[in-house]
Formats: structure tokens, C-alpha cells, sequence
């Protein structure tokens, strides 16, 4: 008995599940993607900074003299920054509530149903 109640009881939250429609997932990692960019490209414009910083340093210390690859291949196996000197760009990271916010936004503005049923 306490097995059937149980079985009845995840139906019943089964049913209030919402299937999401292919055009809503489909917008949600398109707006995911949209809403993380200027977090992205600040990550990657820093660490590409600090990379050719240390790329350029390397050259002119001669250290990439007779290795394949060069001072890019040796900068490529070190650690070329602070995890710390890439916290100015936490700003930008969108919270997951502005995350939720926005997709709601778009999806009402662009006339998407969230759930097919």
C-alpha cells in the first residue's frame, strides 16, 4: 500500500511538470548565450591581454630561441595571470534571476509558448 501511494503521489507531481516546446528551448539557449556574451568577452580579452603580455616578454628575453613554437608555445604552459585580475569583469556576469527575467522578456515579446501542454 505505502509503495502504491508513493508510486501515485510522483504522478501527481508528474502532472503539474511543464514539457517545454522546441521553439523555447531553442530561445533560452539562444538568449543564455545573448545574456553571458559581454561576460565572456571580457574573460577572454583579459586573458588574452595578459597572454601577449607574457608572449611579448618571452621574445624579449630570448627564451623561445630554438624551441618548436617559440615564446608561444612556452607561454602557453604557463600561468600568465591572477585569477583575481579577471574579478573586474564579475560585474557583467548576469545573475541568474536577471538571466530568467530576460528570457521571460523575450519570450513574451517574441510570442513564445513556454510549455506544449
Amino acid at each position: 500500500m505505502r509503495i502504491l501511494s508513493g508510486f501515485l503521489l510522483i504522478l501527481s507531481f508528474n502532472s503539474f511538470a511543464c514539457e517545454l516546446t522546441a521553439e523555447y528551448r531553442s530561445l533560452r539557449s539562444e538568449v543564455t548565450k545573448q545574456i553571458r556574451e559581454p561576460y565572456n568577452s571580457c574573460i577572454k580579452s583579459t586573458r588574452a591581454h595578459f597572454y601577449y603580455k607574457a608572449v611579448a616578454k618571452c621574445k624579449e628575453e630570448g627564451r623561445g630561441e630554438n624551441i618548436g613554437g617559440g615564446c608561444y608555445h612556452i607561454v602557453g604552459y604557463e600561468q600568465t595571470h591572477d585569477e583575481k585580475e579577471l574579478e573586474h569583469c564579475k560585474i557583467l556576469k548576469p545573475t541568474i534571476e536577471q538571466s530568467k527575467e530576460h528570457l521571460k522578456l523575450v519570450a513574451k515579446k517574441k510570442g513564445i509558448k513556454k510549455c506544449s501542454n
